[in-house]
């Protein structure tokens, strides 16, 4: 990923440009507040820990960093930081590496990066080899060369005064840009030498300025004063300046590191401990110390005291180039391949061979009654820590019976127990003496544990039992001989009462008034317990061989696991820190956990522990601590913790477990959309079609980068925050027109969270088919698309409605004139048949038949009239009904009662003939099968509804087994049930056995009411 920067070229010096130069008095005063305000809230590197004790992370070609020396490094006020190398400029963020070139005629790419410098307006200037100076400003790229009145475009340093003026150090001279104007200064202006190498400023702004020669000189506003250096070599050449505290001068020469304080003068070389003598640059620490890059490392000198680190130590290479301590006190050192960071520790701190510890293979760690702090280890004999570093003491050369000490006491009065795999011994006053042996009386020479009592009197477990160490004799207690002939792992003073003694395959053991007996009746609870530990509230801690740990509060006694939340189940040690945390020693590492979380897991109310764990990262190695050696832990007198492990000793302080780092600052580098880069600020209003977005996103936090957490949300599209991780980029695609604000927030390790300041606002315009004139214009060229086609199909129903209404009058007609008129004609003949055979006995028949044949006419009749469609005021369905109804009851012994309402509308013919002959049905049905006395027919009209009902008061029948298994021959429910169907009409039936029948019809009154569709 490129950096696109725009390039502009500076017009000829002379001309003042103070728009383009001068930086705005805001400006620079902010700018200035912010850089003294940031080293004033970090902490640096500790001068008190060597340099091998810091975090080193190193980035060379498989981190993205090229294949080139880093000759500068500096860190903006915007928390980036930049990297002068000889094949161009690179910007980073912690994480990536970011090369940057000029947009046109490539000013930064490939360029030899010699030094960099930020001005008070937030201005980078760029000096190359031989290219001139590169201004980047807004992501801008200026250049100026021997055109804007440079006396050379080879450059060699640069630097910004309390007034804000740019000094530069060139091949043929020094130049300050003031106003926009430079003036160059030469041998002519006082100068010892045209070739000026080193610039820097002194705190009452005296410029110091080192030339080839070599010389030195100072420049007090008015004129060049040259400074005699007595112990500057004459054949050196300096090559770097820096002004200390209190005036004090360090030139970096190629012969050597010299210090002038007042008259005093000294030179440091590599006899003095300096990596080299030739020294390349030179940098202030936070805390005063001074930092030299040399070409075989990097140096810290405090005092007279010379510190150096070296490619032997883990440095990624070892000539030096560049020196910066950044806002958080890291310090970033730039080789011929590598940039290193030095990070202080903020909680574990390693001891090692490198720390002067005799063996990375620790063994037992004790801190006296006095002070003094010792670490036993496995081969390499005993070693005492003074602060800083520590120094080997005893060994086998001056007296240990072993180089391998696996338990370590305080005697008190000076007096160190020491107990090795050999034997046993004391360290009185530094020396060894009272050696003893299986030949003294021991039980075994190796030495398990070593604890004195209340009385002061010394217990010695070996791994043959334990024994009483009195007036020079060794004697066991009283009790269970095959119990005290146990191997005894571990002892602990429990309150100034009593031993508690811990034996393999045993238990746990009281030893009180020389004898031993059991401590508890659940010793199978206890077994192997090779750790004990008495915290504040006398509750007896044990760490169980592979079994967790265990707890004996009172009369109760507990065991916790890893299924209780516990890191491990192997613990080799434990210790508290006075912070209310139980520290333990596993074989994973090192974890802690609330000694409230154990009171609140036993008394029910946390149903899990809480394991703090601290992995290698925090420790930059694999921690497993040390098994077999009494003490593990140690709590010291400054409330540190101290564990043994299999690569050195580890010091964890409880003070330090939370830091205050300044909160990242948070940016949005770059935007993409549809491919295209873009600036943040160059997102106003965006054309339309542009849908898709990528968002590129950093926070400025070098102490733990990998650690930040980040989220986002687009305003305007999410609903609320994204959680991303550690990833950096954000992704929307197909994103709807509208107004958009693209928000990023960050949370570093120590549960800092900031958000950047500069959201991306966008607006992203609509086509002219997603604006809401066209929305509008299709919504109404569509509804007058609808009404148009309703029309049009209405004309059509009513045009195939018309032939529908046609063909039935012509039925209508025919049926009239031929087969009423005929069956007309018929009944009038069997009338006259009828008067000639009056009272004849076939009479009777033919007036039935007769009858029948006028009920028949009348329904073909009615038939004709609904195919007519018939249109009048009142409807005839009411009169048909009432007309039916008493033709069906007519003769036989069924009352009928009849409730009509005639006020009904006009309703289709069809729906009426339909209606009819479904009541008909009914009737019919109630007349024959029911043997119903009496027959209430109903016509009703309510809401817009009519309902039809005929009730009887017959036997009634199984309403469900009849809709569900129709009989042969019997289709008349099924018919209604169609009739009702084809005029869209609700159709019901009620019946119970003995309790006769109500059948109910129910359709819309409405006139305008068409029955089927």
């Amino acid at each position: 990923m490129l950096l696109g920067f725009r390039s502009k070229h500076t017009p000829t010096v002379g001309v003042r440009r103070t728009d383009r130069i001068r930086p705005p008095l805001i400006a620079c005063v902010f700018a200035s507040l912010f850089m003294l305000w940031l080293p004033s809230m970090v902490r640096a590197l500790d001068p008190q820990r060597p340099l091998s004790q810091a975090l080193l992370r190193i980035w060379q070609a498989p981190q993205g960093l090229p294949r080139a020396a880093i000759f500068a490094i500096r860190q903006t006020h915007d928390g980036y930081l930049w990297l002068g190398t000889q094949t161009g400029l690179y910007r980073f963020d912690g994480v990536r590496f970011v090369p940057v070139q000029g947009s046109q005629n490539e000013l930064l790419a490939n360029r030899w990066i010699q030094t960099l410098c930020e001005d008070t307006a937030g201005n980078l200037w760029i000096a190359s080899d031989s290219a001139g100076m590169i201004r980047i400003r807004d992501g801008e790229t200026s250049s100026f060369g021997l055109a804007e009145g440079l006396p050379s475009t080879k450059i060699y340093s640069l630097i910004v005064d309390v007034r804000g003026d740019l000094w530069v150090g060139t091949e043929e001279g020094l130049a300050q840009l003031h106003d926009g104007e430079f003036t160059v200064y030469r041998t002519s202006e006082g100068l010892p030498a045209n070739s000026i190498r080193a610039i820097c400023e002194a705190e009452d702004g005296t410029l110091w300025i080192g030339t080839e020669g070599p010389y030195v000189c100072r420049w007090d506003g008015s004129q060049f004063i040259q400074e005699d250096f007595e112990l500057l070599p004459r054949h050196s050449t300096i090559q770097a300046l820096q002004v200390g505290p209190k005036e004090t001068i360090w030139l970096g020469t190629t012969a050597g590191l010299v210090r002038r304080n007042g008259d005093a003068e000294r030179l440091f070389t590599t006899a003095d401990g300096l990596g080299d003598d030739v020294v390349h640059c030179l940098a202030p620490a936070h805390d005063g110390e001074i930092w030299a890059g040399t070409k075989s490392g990097l140096c810290r000198i405090h005092g007279d005291r010379i510190e150096a680190f070296q490619a032997k130590d883990g440095l990624s290479q070892s000539t030096v180039f560049a020196i910066c301590e950044d806002h958080e006190g890291s310090v970033w050192v730039g080789t011929k391949y590598g940039l290193n960071q030095f990070v202080d520790r903020r909680t574990l701190l390693p001891f090692t061979t490198s720390e002067g510890l005799p063996s990375n293979d620790a063994g037992p760690v004790l801190q006296s009654h006095e002070g003094n702090i010792w670490v036993g280890t496995l081969g390499a004999g005993l070693a005492e820590f003074d602060g800083r570093q520590f120094s080997r003491v005893a060994t086998t050369k001056n007296g240990l019976p072993s180089d391998t000490i696996l338990a370590l006491a305080d005697g008190g009065e000076d007096q160190l127990w020491i107990g090795t795999d050999q034997g046993l011994c004391s360290l009185q006053s530094g020396q060894v003496s009272d050696i003893y042996t299986t030949v003294d009386g021991l039980p075994s020479n190796r030495i398990l544990a070593i604890c004195r009592d209340h009385t002061g009197t010394l217990w010695v477990g070996t791994d043959a039992g334990l024994v009483e160490f009195e007036d020079g004799n060794f004697v066991s207690p009283k009790g269970d001989a095959s119990i005290i002939q146990q191997p005894c792992q571990s002892l602990i003073n429990y309150c100034g009462k009593y031993l508690v003694a811990s034996l393999v395959g045993g238990g746990l053991y009281r030893v009180q008034n020389g004898e031993l007996s059991l401590l508890n009746n659940h010793q199978q609870f206890w077994t192997d317990s090779h750790s004990l530990f008495v915290d504040d509230q006398n509750r007896l801690w044990a760490a169980i061989r592979g079994g967790g740990l265990g707890m004996i509060s009172g009369d109760q006694q507990f065991r916790f696991s890893v299924k209780d939340g516990l890191y491990d189940d192997e613990i080799f040690g434990l210790a508290s820190d006075g912070k209310g945390r139980l520290w333990m020693a596993c074989s994973r590492g090192i974890f802690f956990v609330p000694l409230t979380d154990f009171a609140k897991f036993t008394a029910g109310q946390i149903s899990r522990l809480t394991s703090t764990t601290f992995s290698p990262t925090d420790a930059l190695r694999t921690i497993e601590c040390q098994s077999g050696v009494q003490p593990t832990v140690w709590k010291m007198q400054d409330g540190r913790v101290w564990f043994s492990t299999i690569r050195g000793v580890i010091v964890v302080d409880p003070q330090r477990l939370s830091r205050q780092l300044p909160p990242p600052s948070v940016l949005i580098e770059e935007v993409r959309v549809n491919g295209q880069e873009f600036r943040p600020q160059q997102l106003r209003g965006l054309l339309p079609g542009r849908a898709n977005f990528e968002f590129h996103y950093t926070a400025l936090s070098f102490a733990s980068p990998s650690r930040i957490a980040f989220s986002y949300r687009l305003e305007g599209f999410d609903q609320d925050w994204i959680g991303a991780g550690q990833r950096r980029e954000a992704f929307y695609t197909n994103l709807a027109p509208g107004s958009y604000r693209f928000r990023v927030r960050a949370l570093n390790s120590d549960g800092v969270e900031t958000e950047t300041n500069q959201p991306v606002e966008f607006t992203l315009r609509p086509h002219f088919y997603q604006t809401y004139s066209f929305i509008f214009l299709v919504v109404v060229g569509i509804a007058t698309a609808s009404w148009v086609a309703y029309r049009l199909r209405i004309r059509n129903i009513r045009s195939r409605l018309q032939v529908v209404l046609t063909e039935r009058n012509r039925i209508a007609r025919e049926l009239h004139d031929t087969l009423i008129q005929g069956f007309s004609g018929v009944t009038m003949q069997m009338q006259a048949l009828a008067t000639r055979l009056h009272k004849s006995p076939e009479s009777e028949t033919l007036a039935e038949i007769i009858r029948d044949a006028g009920g028949c006419l009348s329904e073909a009749r009615r038939s004709v009239a609904g195919l007519r469609n018939p249109q009048g005021t009142e409807s005839g369905l009411a009169t048909a009904i009432a007309d039916t109804a008493r033709q069906l009851t007519e003769g036989s012994d069924v009352r009928l009662r009849l409730e009509l309402c005639t006020a009904i509308p006009n309703l289709e013919a069809d729906v009426e003939y339909n209606a009819l002959r479904i009541v008909q049905e009914a009737i019919a049905n109630a007349v024959k099968h029911s043997g119903a006395s009496v027959i209430d027919v109903k016509v009703s009209l309510a809401r817009q509804m009519l309902e039809i009902s005929v009730q009887d008061d017959g036997s009634g029948f199984d309403v469900a087994r009849h809709l569900e298994q129709v009989q042969p021959g019997h289709y008349g429910i099924i018919g209604m049930r169609e009739r009702a169907s084809q005029i869209q009409a609700e159709l019901h039936w009620r019946s119970q056995l003995r309790q006769g029948t109500t059948v109910t019809l129910r359709l819309p009154s409405s006139p305008s009411y068409r029955g089927a569709a």
